[in-house]
């Protein structure tokens, strides 16, 4: 019987082989599938198809968000959600769901986002800057900022829904995104499904029905401020054939002739030193805006401002900003002429040196960042031999450099306000995540001070104390404030009445 039992696999395995042999010239010839295993494949495929389509969620709400693609901006359009349904499926009041969003009490409500290839849960609550919201791919899955981002939802509890924008430069025209925030609270999901659809920028063939030539004297800016520059806001009106400046698109011309139409400065443009559209940049020149109420300028004006440090005495740029409605446009062509500028101080008489102060501040702590200031023009002056304007002057190139507790060859790396620092307990130059209170070197053409605040998180709300040596050193000269920072306490709430 053992005989037996050992020939078996034997003769099997022979057997095997004559079959495989008889059947070598058919070898490499390609199986055809039989009905039935087409079948069963078909049903196979759609088991995988209804699981990668199906959403697990216990209420699903759909939007469009339609964004006209940028090069330039993060732009895009505002979604409002239905948060009344979800608060409903949720057994909450849509109060306590945005809390709970929001994270500031309310419902126990979590955020995540349902990834659109796999439909797979994916758990962080946000990687934008809201407590709800993420970066999405061109496949809507989540991913982080940079090179495959294509679209972000940052969703907002005061408007009710999801700032929907885009990654500058990423979408192209025709293209779709459909991604999935989602939500949970009592074992009880809601999902929001967004569609978005990226609109390209229609040619313009327009008609340039009117130009006005305007020239305007500046004095080199060290800031981005800005000056009212007037044009003739009837003749535009007229010209274009519209009854206000509400239904004008803003346009600047780029250096092949075309025009630019996304406005990156309050309805304006950056420009570069030829006169052209161009990014922001080491290169740019002036920039415009338009309508910005913050300005107080009058309706017929447009703001002009400069590339800090950029256009200095004896330059000229002259640039094109366009308005269009009705198939029409409106040119202003603006040629700016930067004058020398009358410094009106003196230097105080001297050489430069070496002088030392101790200063005191005291602020109350709050938790919004507030700051206050300590006048050291006089100061600064009388160390470094300079008016004020030279040393703003100086503050803006850089030349001037503020070092903490002691000075190095090497150049600062600032961590605050540039020049300025975040400043730990123990007074040593930190990052934000460590500092108690910051300090910076602020100003124009005709002040000069260090202002600074406490951070909300890491100082004491019953008050803390920051002592720090702040060195400045400026064109050989040398300033030196030991400064003792007093934190108070917070001031106590007043109850209502």
């Amino acid at each position: 019987m053992k005989k037996i039992f050992k020939y078996i696999p034997a003769c099997a395995f022979m057997l095997a082989m004559m079959a495989s042999c008889g059947d070598n010239e058919n070898f490499s010839k390609e199986h055809i599938l039989t009905d039935d295993e087409l079948k069963e494949m078909a049903r196979q495929d759609s088991i995988l198809e209804a699981q990668k389509n199906q959403i697990n969620a216990d209420l699903i709400l759909e939007y469009t968000a339609d964004i006209t693609i940028s090069s330039n901006l993060y732009d895009g359009t505002f979604v409002e959600i239905e948060t009344d349904k979800i608060a409903e499926l949720f057994d909450v009041s849509v109060e306590d769901l945005l809390n709970g969003i929001d994270g500031t009490g309310g419902a126990d409500v979590k955020g995540f986002a349902i990834e659109w290839t796999t439909r797979r849960d994916n758990g962080t609550s946000a990687n934008t800057n809201s407590p709800w919201g993420h970066w999405w791919n061109k496949d809507g899955d989540v991913v982080s900022w940079g090179a495959d981002a294509m679209v972000f939802a940052e969703f907002d509890s005061e408007s009710n829904g999801f700032a929907v924008g885009q990654f500058p430069g990423h979408l192209v025209a025709g293209q779709q995104i459909k991604f999935i925030e989602a939500l949970r609270c009592n074992d009880r999901r809601a999902a929001v499904i967004i569609t978005v659809n990226a609109i390209g920028l229609e040619d313009i063939s327009a008609t340039v029905v009117g130009t006005q030539e305007i020239s305007v004297d500046v004095l080199p800016n060290n800031n981005y401020e800005q000056v009212p520059v007037k044009f003739d806001l009837a003749k535009v009106l007229s010209d274009l054939g519209i009854s206000s400046m509400d239904e004008v698109t803003f346009l600047g011309v780029k250096s092949d002739g075309s025009y630019d139409q996304e406005a990156v400065t309050y309805n304006g443009f950056w420009y570069d030193m030829d006169g052209f559209v161009a990014p922001w940049g080491s290169n740019s020149s002036v920039y415009t805006s338009y309508g910005d109420e913050s300005l107080e300028f009058d309706a017929d004006c447009i703001g002009l401002g400069q590339f800090p440090a950029a256009m200095t005495a004896g330059t000229q740029v002259t640039i094109q900003y366009a308005f269009m409605a009705n198939n029409k446009i409106e040119m202003l062509k603006i040629t700016v002429n930067v004058l020398a500028y009358q410094d009106p101080e003196e230097k105080p008489a001297g050489d430069p040196t070496t002088l030392e102060t101790d200063i005191t501040v005291e602020k109350a702590y709050d938790d919004y960042y507030g700051s206050i200031q300590f006048d050291v023009k006089d100061a600064l002056r009388d160390a470094f031999k300079m008016t004020t304007y030279e040393i703003y002057s100086a503050k803006m190139s850089g030349d001037l450099k503020i070092y903490l507790n002691e000075e190095t060859e090497e150049d600062p790396s600032y961590t605050a306000d540039v020049p300025g620092y975040w400043i730990d307990a123990a007074g040593q130059a930190s990052g934000w995540g460590d500092g108690i209170i910051w300090c910076s070197l602020g100003g124009n053409e005709t002040s000069l001070y260090l202002y600074g605040g406490n951070h909300p998180g890491n100082c004491s709300t019953e008050g803390q104390t920051v002592n720090t040596k702040v060195i400045i050193t400026c064109n050989g000269g040398k300033a030196i404030f030991n400064l003792t920072y007093d934190v108070t306490a917070a001031p106590e709430e007043e109850s209502a009445e």
